[in-house]
């Protein structure tokens, strides 16, 4: 689980940079095949098709990024082939593999066709219809009927889960799966654990407390360390929270101690978790950064909940408050923005995201002082049950807390979400009761081998059955994460209920809309809507009455509106808009000044006539350094700012810029907490600064090559090769030391290639490098502690990071020439 998301990681942004702009459709989609037909299809990716026994391939295409994110990737499907027949299942002896599913109950497929075999899989074992699943084939040529006979279910009644006797039969048929499931010392073993206990039954107590004891023994001692250990850390100290005030064991105290109290250390400065913990500050104290790779917000918002728990149960100890407050602080930044990201970035264009706003719900809900913040992503969740089947590395953490989420918002909720997805409950259960995983990397189907009906039987270790049965066991509230307690004045109303359900569909609703209604659909509470509104409003034509509407608004009293003018104003991109969104770069909400910094960035060359005004706007709104403004704690806003500056089309105006306007503003992203802000200096040192520029700014590019950005460090080594790049160039003799300190302090992520581009550097300096061949040999010997360590792949990527520091000094040794040094205090060239 943990190799396969470190390895898939760095590819998330990238992803999201190569996806297809939302509404933007791709060129040339693909069609789907007639399956009556030979054809060949990828019979690896397959779908379960409910209790049926089967599972078949289904066309998939996500047309655009905003279909993928909405579930909608089996729209155009009207045939399935099947790939599969599970022995001994409803279907067996009845349907062959290649039949072609063409129809069900008396009807062919008028639309998706995922969903209408879901949907009359439901109607098939409703008490009227006995059980009996009318399924209209093709085989060898000719069509056929054939009927198969389903277990008699029932119907989901309105508050379903809730009171409902086919939710009751869906879960005790799940839970005679999940006990014959083993408990296993990990994460998704807590989870198996966490599923257990929501059944609130007795009778696993003993199997419970056993596991217990084994993930909390009495000797437990854990250190801060590298690793990902979070993930294990994180999930065990909640099943363990959950165990111990459900049964009052005290025997797991002492572990829930070690657990909360080590997690809360090892938290960053910003209130995240990477895979593993933060490192140490410079000055040797708690609290650091997320070493390079960066936060992983599915990891560190479970931490962080588990935190919460542990205070629950009575750990006492400085560090607990403070680590829920920092949490607290920064993932509640994110309401009213959007999603909670993969790490330390913007807010997700999206309702959910791969199950970190259901994380975040249940953990703002568990707080007694936070009811903004959770009733936000209560509602997000009840909106997001169209982004389900989307998510980074698969969707598995999207099924196993969405339903959670919806419940934190109460039983309308719980219950509107529920009636939303209940044909993807229906469709990913078996006739046995268990439940499978479908899904792959951001969507699709699941994958199956040759000869396996059962497709993915987990999410990276995950048991799916468990997941659904955390879902089913809500009623039951037996645990604090399934609402035991719950504090029903965080629960959402009728009509906030009714907001969310119709913000879900509003990527559809919206295209019937008028100009009229998409304007006031700019102050809806859904900051998703809202960009959604702004969207369709661009397709509209551009109307000089339309520009100036939402000029007017972008600069009105109504902050919800203003974001989504400007969101409008940066499809539409008027240059009429410029002096407004300038303006808002300065306003106290600093959410309007992201959108405003965004709407800027996405006009490119057109900004220019505004160039001076961005600059100062950038020079005069800069955070102290070190410090951390909670109301945007990354400074997102310079970042967009940054990007707009120095890699887009403004950057080749800068050289017509004065300096003195120029440069200021170069210092302040050099510092910004964001390594991704930071990194878009990369380019533009190495390629567009004078002789001149570089003497001004030597000092800030030193401190940007020894010291490392604070926040998504990820990128933060680009800044540092770009700065040091420049400053060996000219041959500052600090950037001989300075090599050396970016060299130990890289972090592994990327530096099997990095580190010798940086010894190349050193090594230019000849002989004047001769004096860091002490700390060298010390780096070879770090390196390898580091491999031993397990905080590096090791093998041949650490065999060639060693390798170029051992011929880095080598050449050092044998050079007896230098160039002509110069120090950055000497202000000369």
């Amino acid at each position: 689980m943990i190799n396969h998301i470190r390895a898939c990681g760095i590819q998330v942004l990238a992803t999201m940079a190569m996806m297809t702009p939302i509404g933007q459709a791709a060129e040339n989609p693909p069609q789907p095949p007639d399956l009556t037909q030979k054809v060949t299809v990828d019979r690896t990716r397959t779908y379960n098709l409910g209790s049926t026994g089967l599972r078949g391939w289904i066309f998939t295409k996500a047309a655009n990024n905003l279909d993928s994110q909405q579930g909608r990737t089996t729209t155009a499907a009207r045939q399935i082939l099947v790939t599969h027949v599970g022995k001994q299942t409803p279907a067996d002896g009845v349907v062959h593999v290649n039949d072609v599913i063409l129809g069900a109950g008396g009807k062919a497929f008028s639309c998706d066709a995922r969903q209408s075999l879901a949907q009359a899989i439901q109607g098939a074992e409703t008490e009227a219809s006995a059980g009996v699943l009318a399924l209209s084939l093709w085989r060898d040529g000719k069509p056929l009927t054939v009927q198969i006979q389903l277990k008699v279910m029932g119907t989901y009644s309105a508050t379903a889960p809730f009171d409902c006797p086919k939710s009751k039969r869906i879960f005790e048929d799940a839970c005679k799966v999940l006990e014959k499931e083993p408990l296993e010392n990990s994460w998704a073993g807590a989870v198996n654990g966490l599923a257990l206990l929501a059944t609130g039954d007795a009778k696993y107590h003993p199997k419970l407390a056993e596991f217990a004891h084994q993930v909390g023994p009495s000797t437990l001692k854990l250190e801060l360390k590298d690793g990902s250990v979070v993930w294990d850390w994180g999930y065990s100290n909640l099943f363990l929270c959950e165990y111990y005030l459900a049964t009052g064991d005290k025997e797991v105290l002492h572990a829930i101690n070690q657990y909360t109290i080590t997690l809360a250390k090892g938290q960053s400065l910003f209130g995240t978790f990477g895979h593993g913990i933060s490192e140490l500050t410079s000055t040797g104290k708690l609290h650091g950064s997320i070493p390079p790779y960066g936060p992983v917000n599915a990891a560190g918002l479970v931490g962080n909940l588990a935190i919460v728990m542990g205070k629950k149960c009575g750990v006492n100890d400085p560090e607990i408050d403070p680590a829920i407050e920092r949490a607290s602080k920064f993932f509640g930044y994110y309401v009213d923005k959007g999603a909670i990201p993969y790490g330390e970035h913007e807010a997700w264009a999206s309702h959910e995201n791969n199950g970190k706003n259901s994380m975040a719900a249940v953990m703002f809900a568990l707080q007694e002082n936070r009811l903004e913040e959770s009733r936000y992503y209560a509602k997000m969740v009840t909106a997001s049950y169209q982004n389900r089947e989307y998510g980074h590395t698969g969707q598995g953490f999207s099924y196993l807390w969405g339903a959670l989420g919806a419940n934190t918002g109460g039983p309308d909720a719980l219950a509107a979400y529920f009636s939303k997805i209940s044909w993807h409950l229906d469709l990913v259960r078996r006739c046995d009761g268990s439940f499978t995983y479908d899904g792959c990397e951001q969507y699709g189907a699941g994958q199956t081998d040759d000869d396996s009906y059962f497709g993915n039987s987990s999410y990276n270790d995950l048991s799916p059955t468990a997941s659904y049965v955390l879902t089913y066991a809500l009623p039951l509230k037996k645990l604090f994460i399934t609402g035991k307690d719950a504090n029903s004045a965080k629960w959402l109303s009728k009509a906030d209920v009714a907001a969310a359900i119709a913000s879900g569909r509003f990527d559809l609703d919206r295209q019937s809309l008028s100009a009229e209604d998409l304007l006031t659909a700019l102050g809806d509470w859904s900051p998703i809507a809202r960009g959604w509104a702004a969207e369709e409003l661009s397709r509209r034509p551009h109307t000089a009455d339309l520009a100036s509407q939402l000029i007017a608004m972008a600069d009105g009293p109504d902050v919800n509106k203003s974001r989504g003018a400007v969101e409008a104003l940066s499809y539409i991109q008027t240059p009429e808009a410029l002096p407004v969104l300038v303006r808002l770069l300065s306003h106290p909400d600093r959410s309007l000044r992201f959108q405003a910094a965004r709407s800027i960035k996405q006009m490119g060359a057109r900004a220019k006539p505004a160039l001076a005004e961005i600059l100062s706007a950038v020079a005069t709104t800069a955070d102290a350094p070190n410090e951390i403004n909670w109301a945007d704690p990354i400074q997102l806003t310079h970042g967009q700012l940054a990007a707009a500056l120095f890699t887009g089309p403004l950057q080749s105006s800068l050289a017509s810029v004065d300096p003195k306007l120029v440069q200021p503003v170069v210092r302040v992203i050099a510092r910004n907490a964001d390594g991704m802000a930071r990194a878009t200096l990369a380019g533009y040192f190495e390629n567009k600064l004078t002789p001149e520029d570089v003497e001004a700014l030597a000092p800030a590019m030193l401190a940007a090559v020894v010291e490392r950005c604070p926040a998504d460090t990820m990128f933060g080594c680009e800044i540092r090769m770009g700065g040091l790049n420049v400053l060996t160039k000219y041959h500052y003799e600090e950037a001989i030391d300075a090599g050396v300190q970016f060299a130990k302090t890289q972090g592994s992520h990327g530096s099997e290639d990095r580190t010798g581009q940086i010894m190349q550097q050193i090594v230019s300096f000849g002989s004047a490098a001769q004096k860091t061949i002490p700390a060298l040999k010390e780096l070879i010997v770090s390196l390898n502690d580091e491999c031993k360590r397990g905080a590096f792949p090791g093998g041949e990527l650490n065999d060639r990071r060693v390798h170029a520091v051992d011929a880095a000094i080598k050449a050092i040794q044998s050079s007896d020439t230098s160039p002509k040094l110069r120090k950055i205090s000497d202000h000369s060239l």
